[in-house]
C-alpha cells in the first residue's frame, strides 16, 4: 500500500520558517540578518517542496 503525502505538510512552511528564524537570532546572531533571513526562507521552504517531490514520486506510480 502507497503512503500518500499528507495534505497539511506545505502548512508546517510558516511554523518552521517562524521557529528557524527565532533559533537562528538567538544562536546564530553574529551571522546578524542575513543568517536569520537565509535559514528561515530555507527552512520554509523545505516542507512545501518536500510535499512536491513527494507527491510527484506518488502519482508516478
Amino acid at each position: 500500500m502507497k503512503m500518500r503525502p499528507p495534505h497539511w505538510l506545505p502548512w508546517l512552511g510558516p511554523l518552521l520558517a517562524a521557529g528557524a528564524g527565532a533559533l537562528a537570532g538567538e544562536y546564530w546572531l553574529g551571522g546578524g540578518f542575513w543568517v536569520v533571513l537565509f535559514a528561515a526562507l530555507f527552512c520554509g521552504f523545505a516542507p512545501i517542496l518536500a510535499y512536491r517531490v513527494w507527491k510527484q514520486l506518488h502519482h508516478r506510480r
